[in-house]
Protein backbone atom coordinates (compact mmCIF):
# COMPACT_ATOMS: atom_id res chain seq x y z
CA UNK A 1 0.00 0.00 0.00
CA UNK A 2 2.19 2.47 -1.35
CA UNK A 3 1.45 6.23 -0.62
CA UNK A 4 1.52 6.73 -3.99
CA UNK A 5 1.37 4.31 -5.31
CA UNK A 6 4.30 10.90 -8.79
CA UNK A 7 8.92 20.23 -14.71
CA UNK A 8 7.97 21.21 -16.55
CA UNK A 9 5.28 24.33 -18.10
CA UNK A 10 3.86 27.07 -17.15
CA UNK A 11 0.39 26.39 -14.80
CA UNK A 12 0.91 27.65 -11.67
CA UNK A 13 1.27 25.75 -8.59
CA UNK A 14 -2.13 23.59 -8.50
CA UNK A 15 -1.77 20.31 -9.78
CA UNK A 16 -4.18 19.22 -12.34
CA UNK A 17 -7.19 16.84 -11.39
CA UNK A 18 -7.78 14.72 -14.18
CA UNK A 19 -10.75 12.48 -13.40
CA UNK A 20 -12.66 13.05 -17.13
CA UNK A 21 -12.11 13.55 -20.39
CA UNK A 22 -12.97 17.40 -19.98
CA UNK A 23 -10.20 18.13 -17.45
CA UNK A 24 -7.79 16.54 -20.03
CA UNK A 25 -9.09 18.56 -22.90
CA UNK A 26 -8.94 21.37 -20.91
CA UNK A 27 -5.08 20.85 -19.53
CA UNK A 28 -2.86 18.62 -21.58
CA UNK A 29 -2.85 20.71 -24.67
CA UNK A 30 -0.79 23.04 -22.12
CA UNK A 31 1.38 20.48 -20.64
CA UNK A 32 4.52 21.13 -23.64
CA UNK A 33 5.43 23.88 -25.85
CA UNK A 34 5.84 23.72 -29.87
CA UNK A 35 9.62 23.54 -29.10
CA UNK A 36 9.35 20.42 -26.79
CA UNK A 37 11.17 17.13 -28.11
CA UNK A 38 8.18 15.66 -25.82
CA UNK A 39 6.60 14.82 -22.24
CA UNK A 40 8.30 12.29 -19.82
CA UNK A 41 5.94 11.24 -16.77
CA UNK A 42 7.70 11.37 -14.00
CA UNK A 43 6.94 9.05 -11.05
CA UNK A 44 6.50 10.77 -7.45
CA UNK A 45 7.57 8.53 -4.12
CA UNK A 46 10.67 6.37 -4.77
CA UNK A 47 11.49 8.23 -7.72
CA UNK A 48 11.60 11.33 -6.86
CA UNK A 49 11.92 11.05 -2.71
CA UNK A 50 12.95 8.09 -0.59
CA UNK A 51 9.00 7.71 1.05
CA UNK A 52 9.57 3.94 1.41
CA UNK A 53 12.84 4.30 3.70
CA UNK A 54 10.96 7.10 5.37
CA UNK A 55 8.65 4.76 6.34
CA UNK A 56 10.43 2.14 7.40
CA UNK A 57 12.27 5.13 10.18
CA UNK A 58 8.64 5.81 11.02
CA UNK A 59 7.32 2.68 11.44
CA UNK A 60 10.50 2.12 14.05
CA UNK A 61 9.53 5.18 15.62
CA UNK A 62 5.29 4.86 16.00
CA UNK A 63 4.77 0.84 16.12
CA UNK A 64 7.72 -0.45 18.23
CA UNK A 65 5.50 -2.98 19.20
CA UNK A 66 4.59 -4.75 15.45
CA UNK A 67 7.60 -5.83 14.37
CA UNK A 68 10.91 -7.96 16.57
CA UNK A 69 13.67 -7.11 14.72
CA UNK A 70 12.19 -3.09 13.15
CA UNK A 71 11.20 -3.99 9.44
CA UNK A 72 14.32 -3.17 7.09
CA UNK A 73 13.65 -2.04 3.83
CA UNK A 74 14.83 -4.99 2.05
CA UNK A 75 11.61 -6.25 3.46
CA UNK A 76 9.32 -4.34 1.75
CA UNK A 77 8.76 -6.64 -0.98
CA UNK A 78 5.01 -5.81 -2.02
CA UNK A 79 3.62 -2.54 -2.94
CA UNK A 80 0.74 -3.58 -0.65
CA UNK A 81 2.18 -3.42 2.60
CA UNK A 82 -0.12 -6.31 4.11
CA UNK A 83 1.78 -8.63 2.39
CA UNK A 84 5.24 -7.55 4.16
CA UNK A 85 6.39 -7.99 7.44
CA UNK A 86 5.40 -5.87 10.32
CA UNK A 87 2.03 -4.71 9.38
CA UNK A 88 -1.24 -6.55 9.83
CA UNK A 89 -4.37 -7.26 8.65
CA UNK A 90 -5.54 -5.21 5.29
CA UNK A 91 -7.64 -2.69 8.29
CA UNK A 92 -4.36 -2.47 10.58
CA UNK A 93 -2.34 -1.82 8.08
CA UNK A 94 -4.77 0.96 5.99
CA UNK A 95 -5.20 2.33 9.71
CA UNK A 96 -1.02 2.54 10.38
CA UNK A 97 -0.60 4.70 7.44
CA UNK A 98 -2.97 7.10 8.44
CA UNK A 99 -0.90 7.55 11.54
CA UNK A 100 2.16 7.61 9.44
CA UNK A 101 0.47 10.60 7.15
CA UNK A 102 -0.83 12.27 10.58
CA UNK A 103 2.45 12.06 11.41
CA UNK A 104 4.08 13.58 8.89
CA UNK A 105 5.15 11.36 6.27
CA UNK A 106 4.75 14.17 3.41
CA UNK A 107 7.54 16.21 4.71
CA UNK A 108 10.36 13.98 5.50
CA UNK A 109 10.88 11.89 2.46
CA UNK A 110 14.41 13.23 1.14
CA UNK A 111 15.46 14.29 -2.29
CA UNK A 112 16.65 10.91 -4.44
CA UNK A 113 20.53 11.41 -4.98
CA UNK A 114 20.79 12.55 -8.51
CA UNK A 115 16.85 13.35 -8.77
CA UNK A 116 17.25 17.28 -9.49
CA UNK A 117 20.68 17.50 -11.47
CA UNK A 118 18.40 14.88 -13.52
CA UNK A 119 15.32 16.74 -14.16
CA UNK A 120 17.99 19.78 -14.81
CA UNK A 121 19.48 17.46 -17.50
CA UNK A 122 16.32 16.62 -19.17
CA UNK A 123 14.70 19.73 -19.35
CA UNK A 124 18.02 21.51 -20.98
CA UNK A 125 17.64 18.38 -23.63
CA UNK A 126 14.16 20.37 -24.62
CA UNK A 127 12.06 18.05 -22.81
CA UNK A 128 8.92 18.93 -20.85
CA UNK A 129 8.81 17.13 -17.49
CA UNK A 130 5.23 16.41 -15.20
CA UNK A 131 4.77 14.16 -12.42
CA UNK A 132 1.76 11.42 -12.15
CA UNK A 133 0.69 10.86 -8.45
CA UNK A 134 -1.92 8.83 -7.01
CA UNK A 135 -1.43 10.87 -4.11
CA UNK A 136 -5.25 11.78 -2.92
CA UNK A 137 -6.58 15.73 -2.73
CA UNK A 138 -6.03 15.19 0.85
CA UNK A 139 -2.21 14.98 0.53
CA UNK A 140 -2.49 17.90 -2.40
CA UNK A 141 -0.89 20.77 0.16
CA UNK A 142 2.22 18.51 1.71
CA UNK A 143 2.70 17.42 -1.97
CA UNK A 144 3.49 20.63 -3.48
CA UNK A 145 4.93 22.21 -0.54
CA UNK A 146 7.68 19.15 -0.68
CA UNK A 147 8.04 19.53 -4.59
CA UNK A 148 8.74 23.74 -3.76
CA UNK A 149 11.37 22.88 -1.24
CA UNK A 150 12.89 20.09 -3.01
CA UNK A 151 12.29 20.70 -6.70
CA UNK A 152 11.85 24.67 -6.97
CA UNK A 153 10.91 25.96 -10.36
CA UNK A 154 7.67 28.02 -11.04
CA UNK A 155 7.00 25.88 -14.55
CA UNK A 156 5.80 22.37 -12.72
CA UNK A 157 2.74 20.02 -13.81
CA UNK A 158 1.43 17.99 -11.53
CA UNK A 159 -1.50 15.35 -12.54
CA UNK A 160 -3.50 13.30 -10.30
CA UNK A 161 -4.09 10.80 -11.97
CA UNK A 162 -6.75 9.54 -9.27
CA UNK A 163 -9.19 6.71 -10.93
CA UNK A 164 -7.55 6.53 -14.22
CA UNK A 165 -4.19 3.97 -14.51
CA UNK A 166 -1.01 6.24 -14.59
CA UNK A 167 -0.53 4.66 -19.05
CA UNK A 168 -4.32 6.35 -19.08
CA UNK A 169 -3.04 9.33 -18.41
CA UNK A 170 0.16 9.31 -20.17
CA UNK A 171 -2.12 9.03 -23.47
CA UNK A 172 -4.28 11.66 -22.49
CA UNK A 173 -1.33 13.94 -21.91
CA UNK A 174 0.93 12.80 -24.54
CA UNK A 175 3.35 11.75 -22.41
CA UNK A 176 6.37 9.54 -24.33
CA UNK A 177 7.02 7.53 -21.28
CA UNK A 178 7.12 7.00 -17.64
CA UNK A 179 9.49 6.54 -15.08
CA UNK A 180 8.25 4.23 -12.28
CA UNK A 181 9.16 2.60 -9.40
CA UNK A 182 6.01 0.00 -9.45
CA UNK A 183 6.20 -2.79 -10.76
CA UNK A 184 2.46 -3.31 -11.17
CA UNK A 185 2.18 -0.27 -13.24
CA UNK A 186 4.70 -2.00 -15.85
CA UNK A 187 2.78 -4.65 -16.05
CA UNK A 188 -0.43 -2.67 -16.44
CA UNK A 189 1.31 -0.60 -19.12
CA UNK A 190 2.14 -3.29 -20.97
CA UNK A 191 -1.20 -4.53 -20.89
CA UNK A 192 -2.71 -1.09 -23.11
CA UNK A 193 -3.39 -1.45 -26.68
CA UNK A 194 -0.61 0.60 -27.13
CA UNK A 195 1.75 0.12 -24.63
CA UNK A 196 3.89 3.11 -23.83
CA UNK A 197 7.59 2.77 -22.46
CA UNK A 198 8.22 2.22 -18.77
CA UNK A 199 11.48 3.08 -17.55
CA UNK A 200 11.66 0.83 -13.91
CA UNK A 201 13.22 3.18 -11.75
CA UNK A 202 15.65 1.74 -8.71
CA UNK A 203 16.64 -1.40 -7.53
CA UNK A 204 14.20 -1.94 -5.20
CA UNK A 205 12.57 -5.79 -3.43
CA UNK A 206 9.34 -4.06 -4.21
CA UNK A 207 9.96 -4.13 -8.00
CA UNK A 208 12.33 -6.81 -8.18
CA UNK A 209 9.80 -9.33 -9.88
CA UNK A 210 7.62 -8.97 -12.18
CA UNK A 211 5.12 -12.29 -12.25
CA UNK A 212 4.65 -13.37 -15.69
CA UNK A 213 1.49 -14.01 -17.74
CA UNK A 214 0.22 -17.43 -16.04
CA UNK A 215 3.11 -17.67 -13.26
CA UNK A 216 0.56 -16.18 -10.31
CA UNK A 217 0.17 -18.37 -7.63
CA UNK A 218 -3.03 -18.28 -6.01
CA UNK A 219 -1.07 -18.36 -1.98
CA UNK A 220 0.22 -14.95 -3.66
CA UNK A 221 -2.40 -12.85 -2.26
CA UNK A 222 -2.33 -14.29 0.79
CA UNK A 223 -1.20 -10.87 3.16
CA UNK A 224 1.79 -12.07 5.45
CA UNK A 225 0.88 -12.76 8.65
CA UNK A 226 -1.98 -15.64 7.02
CA UNK A 227 1.40 -16.59 5.04
CA UNK A 228 3.58 -16.96 7.74
CA UNK A 229 0.66 -18.69 9.90
CA UNK A 230 -0.12 -21.32 7.64
CA UNK A 231 3.68 -22.02 7.19
CA UNK A 232 3.51 -20.61 3.36
CA UNK A 233 6.44 -18.17 3.88
CA UNK A 234 9.26 -20.41 2.52
CA UNK A 235 7.50 -21.66 -0.44
CA UNK A 236 6.63 -17.85 -1.50
CA UNK A 237 10.18 -17.15 -0.86
CA UNK A 238 11.23 -19.66 -3.58
CA UNK A 239 9.18 -18.67 -5.94
CA UNK A 240 9.74 -15.47 -6.00
CA UNK A 241 13.84 -15.82 -5.88
CA UNK A 242 13.15 -18.39 -9.13
CA UNK A 243 11.16 -15.05 -10.74
CA UNK A 244 14.21 -12.69 -9.87
CA UNK A 245 16.09 -15.03 -11.58
CA UNK A 246 14.61 -14.97 -14.59
CA UNK A 247 14.15 -11.65 -14.82
CA UNK A 248 10.99 -11.50 -17.13
CA UNK A 249 10.08 -8.09 -18.06
CA UNK A 250 7.15 -7.13 -20.42
CA UNK A 251 8.66 -5.95 -23.96
CA UNK A 252 7.71 -2.04 -23.21
CA UNK A 253 9.47 -2.40 -19.80
CA UNK A 254 13.13 -1.20 -19.28
CA UNK A 255 15.24 -1.41 -15.86
CA UNK A 256 16.72 1.98 -15.08
CA UNK A 257 18.80 1.99 -11.34
CA UNK A 258 19.06 5.55 -10.84
CA UNK A 259 18.52 8.89 -12.24
CA UNK A 260 21.91 8.94 -14.09
CA UNK A 261 20.44 5.85 -16.08
CA UNK A 262 17.54 7.51 -16.63
CA UNK A 263 19.59 10.57 -18.40
CA UNK A 264 21.38 7.83 -20.01
CA UNK A 265 18.62 5.86 -21.61
CA UNK A 266 16.93 9.02 -22.84
CA UNK A 267 20.24 10.15 -24.69
CA UNK A 268 20.38 6.60 -25.74
CA UNK A 269 16.99 7.10 -27.26
CA UNK A 270 17.88 10.23 -28.89
CA UNK A 271 20.82 8.16 -30.69
CA UNK A 272 18.41 6.14 -32.37
CA UNK A 273 19.89 3.11 -29.92
CA UNK A 274 16.76 2.84 -27.44
CA UNK A 275 13.10 2.62 -28.95
CA UNK A 276 9.38 3.89 -27.18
Amino acid sequence: MNPDRDDCVEHGSEPFIIESDADVAKHATGLQDAKSKGVLAIDMDDVLCSTNQTIVEMHAELFPDKANPPISIDEFEHYLYWHNRGWGTQEETVDMVGKLYRAGLMDRPKLLPGAREALTKLKDMGYSLIVITARSEVQREGTESWLEDNLPDPKRAVVSHKKRTKHEVMKQTGAMLLVDDSAENALAASKAAEPPRVLLFGNYPWNAEIVAPGEAHPHDKLIYIDCEECGHLPARHQRRQARIARGWLPDNVSRVSDWNAVVEWVEGHERGENKL
